[in-house]
């Protein structure tokens, strides 16, 4: 082969392999490059269940740099192959400014109200409490904001919110995260409706004994089963949006009634550790019973939802008391029934 023959050959293979690289880049991209992932699910700051695998949760968007983002939308959980789904309900505020950092939210039992509640973000002037009734449609769902109240007390990043009934009447419970102090307070109120009021407001100390230290944030989420034993989640945030947080989940005392019109509420002297979840941020935790269709056998399951900030949030169910994923798919074991003893700790990573 000549010279110029060799050179000719050069060239035609030199042209051929950078077609082939060319070819190989437009079949790589993908045909929805650059647009929204929406399977993504946002920050989780509340949940609650709303009926079967399918739950109404808040998104702590703030005012006024995140006014378009949503601030409430339905979750369900995959079933039988199906991928979790979620969808952003469109909420027609009053005053017509969108909420400002919802951090909790609570169903009254027995009933399609719900109260969404702002922490009072920083010590911020946006402390609501929102009465809504989610009206469920054949096409859509709606939330329709029936009240926006005040709260009847300073509040200060408030992150858990609970309503129960004992003995007939209505209790509200909250507290505040108090982030990097020595301990938070858990209150209770009775709780009355339109208009929203809160009466004889108590409170008991609580210290998170997992996380601890600078960084802390005592409770984080909090809600009660239908015999009145209190929930709550503890988190660790480095004040860093990339993390790594870490989060731990506890059974920590009761309320229940205390003469006729009147609640206690005692804590355990040691809360019960029902969970570790390292690399999250716990700010959900609600309860969902499990008594309608494949999933029936009348027990309780306990579900967690985080806000992992730039790593957005996720939702799931809690392994307890030994159990294995295929509990999940054959009647649950009620988390009622158990003893003290049968309550050992159970790390989720």
């Amino acid at each position: 082969m000549t010279h110029s023959r060799r050179t000719l050959f050069l060239i035609l293979m030199l042209v051929l392999a950078v077609g082939a690289l060319g070819r190989e880049k437009v079949i790589a991209v993908p045909q929805t490059a650059g647009l929204p992932d929406l399977g993504a699910l946002p920050d989780l700051s509340g949940l609650a269940w709303v009926e079967g695998r399918t739950f109404l949760a808040v998104h702590d968007a703030k005012v006024p740099d995140e006014a378009a983002l949503s601030r409430v939308s339905l979750i369900e959980l995959p079933h039988a192959g199906e991928p979790l789904r979620w969808t952003p309900l469109a909420v027609t505020w009053p005053g017509g400014a969108p909420s400002h950092d919802l951090e909790s939210i609570a169903r009254v039992p027995g009933t399609d109200t719900y109260l969404l509640a702002e922490s009072g973000n920083h010590g911020s002037a946006f402390e609501r409490i929102f009465v809504a009734d989610l009206v469920r449609g054949p096409a859509s769902d709606t939330l329709e904001i029936r009240e926006a109240a005040d709260w009847p007390v300073p509040v200060y990043d408030v992150e858990g919110t609970a309503v129960t009934r004992v003995g007939g009447t209505l209790y509200f419970l909250f507290a505040e995260r108090a982030d990097g102090k020595p301990g938070t307070e858990i209150a209770w109120a009775r709780l009355t409706l339109d208009p929203l009021t809160l009466e004889g407001i108590e409170r008991v100390p609580f210290q998170s004994p997992d996380p601890s230290g600078p960084g802390v944030r005592h409770i984080s989420a909090l809600d009660v089963d239908e015999e009145g034993h209190i929930y709550a989640a503890s988190a660790y945030d480095p004040d860093h949006d990339g993390g790594p947080f870490r989060s731990a989940v506890w059974r920590v005392g009761v309320i229940k009634p205390d003469g006729e019109e009147h609640a206690a509420l005692i804590l355990t002297e040691t809360p019960e550790h029902l969970a570790t979840l390292d690399g999250m941020k716990v700010e959900s935790l609600t309860l969902q019973p499990s008594t309608t269709g494949a999933d029936a056998g009348g027990g309780t399951v306990l579900i967690v939802g985080t806000d992992d900030e730039d790593y957005g949030g996720v939702v799931r169910p809690l392994l307890l008391n030994g159990a294995t994923a295929s509990d999940y798919r054959s009647p649950i074991p009620s988390l009622t029934e158990r003893t003290s003893s049968a309550w050992p700790s159970e790390t989720v990573r």
